[in-house]
């Protein structure tokens, strides 16, 4: 791992971890999506407000580790105000930047720092159920309505 994305995960998982802006719930909630991992405890309730087919707001509440609670605050920045479609190619260049078997460096996926925080994943496999919880749950609900 390179020492830039050594210090990305560092940092940004750090702040992100603490950050809560995006928690809480929301009592207008288009979609309740639940995100949880039973090996580890880690779990999640995502509130979205869709309105033609755009994000309007996100909330979550739950808890878990530091990389999926950070993984969840960077899921709702990266899609709120985004329609869906945008939320899929947010999602696949998220997934890829964790794939430990890309082809692709993670800087040539994208240039988003949080994103790329989550890169660290692709050393420490065993992080990276922690780190694409809650975006695996919310595309598999969005996929099935």
């Amino acid at each position: 791992m390179n020492e830039r994305i050594k210090a990305l995960y560092k940092t940004h998982i750090i702040e992100k971890a603490k950050d809560e802006t995006h928690t809480g719930q929301l009592t207008d909630a288009t979609h309740v999506i639940e995100a949880y991992n039973p090996l580890c405890g880690d779990q999640f309730t995502l509130y979205l407000k869709v309105e033609d087919d755009v994000v309007k707001e996100l909330k979550f509440n739950g808890y878990g580790c530091s990389i999926s609670k950070a993984s969840t605050a960077v899921l709702a920045e990266s899609i709120l105000g985004k329609s869906l479609t945008d939320f899929g190619k947010v999602w696949s260049d998220f997934m890829e930047i964790v794939n430990e078997n890309a082809k692709a460096s993670p800087e040539q996926i994208s240039n988003n720092e949080y994103l790329l925080a989550f890169a660290a994943a692709r050393e420490f496999p065993e992080r990276k159920t922690c780190a694409t919880l809650s975006w695996e749950a919310l595309a598999k609900a969005l996929i099935t309505h």
